[in-house]
């Protein structure tokens, strides 16, 4: 089993073993800004689950100076809104970090409110993932954090979670700017009317760190809503027909998937049946 003083990789036989970082090792390298740290997976941490008050604070702490720490996976520590209040601090000011994984914890509407605060000055996270929250249910109070941080988060490209909220259709139109913002960043095109009034373009440095995180942000679906069906179970919500922007594959809006629609060719027209086959002749006459 590790222990804290296991490292990160080991060599057997000449084959290159992945060992997962304990709490305490992950802390340490992230304080010291290891540059070969680029993926931290914490997730069902032990020590994190019991420790959670002690271990988080120094975490987010270690987080808030590095810059080599691309990934982020805190899955099932049992992290409540005093931890998210914590790591939000530490996003605040970190603009290296490209994914956070934060699933099954027990973040509720104030430890969402408290990343999304963060979110305002953040220029570096491309995805969240906030999803299977114990006890907790996302509402309208979450989505106007979120919609708000948008005001001048021009990254953010991808969330994953479960919002209970018929105004969700605000937020998705946010992601569809966000992701087009993106394209255009990637094609060296100028974006420069999508973005938020009294909002800057992003800086060069900027712009190259976050092509090299791209591999850490999946290309399909930039953004998933889940919304709870009659029967309790979790599915996929569709687009509000009214919102006209929600996202069906890697940041395609609307707009370009009507043109798309529009010129593709009309299939050609179906030929018309046979005509049914003549009646038999009548039967001879008995002699």
């Amino acid at each position: 089993f590790p222990t804290d003083s296991t490292p990160s990789q080991a060599d057997f036989a000449g084959m290159k073993i992945q060992v997962k970082l304990t709490a305490t090792a992950a802390i340490e390298r992230l304080k010291a800004d290891d540059p070969e740290l680029v993926s931290c997976d914490l997730s069902n941490n032990a020590v994190l689950q019991m420790k959670a008050s002690d271990m988080i604070p120094r975490l987010a702490d270690a987080l808030a100076g590095n810059s080599h720490c691309r990934e982020l996976n805190l899955t099932a520590c049992n992290l409540d809104d005093a931890c998210c209040e914590k790591l939000a601090a530490a996003l605040a000011g970190n603009h290296h970090l490209a994914s956070l994984v934060f699933e099954g914890n027990r973040c509720g509407n104030e430890g969402a409110t408290h990343i999304a605060s963060a979110l305002r000055t953040n220029r570096g996270l491309m995805m969240l993932n906030l999803l299977n929250q114990k006890g907790s249910r996302f509402g309208d109070s979450t989505l106007a954090a979120f919609t708000g941080a948008f005001d001048s988060n021009i990254t953010l490209l991808k969330i994953i979670w479960r919002l209970e909220s018929r105004q969700s259709f605000r937020l998705n139109k946010l992601l569809v700017r966000n992701n087009e913002i993106d394209r255009r960043i990637a094609s060296g095109r100028d974006y420069s009317d999508l973005l938020p009034e009294g909002v800057a373009p992003l800086a060069p440095a900027l712009v190259t760190r976050r092509s090299t995180a791209s591999s850490f942000i999946s290309p399909r679906a930039h953004l998933l809503q889940r919304t709870s069906s009659a029967d309790g179970a979790d599915k996929a919500a569709p687009p509000p027909p009214s919102s006209g922007a929600a996202i069906a594959s890697a940041g395609v809006s609307v707009r370009e998937r009507v043109a798309a629609r529009q010129e593709a060719p009309s299939p050609p027209p179906r030929a018309p049946p046979p005509p049914p086959p003549p009646p038999p002749p009548p039967p001879p006459p008995e002699g």
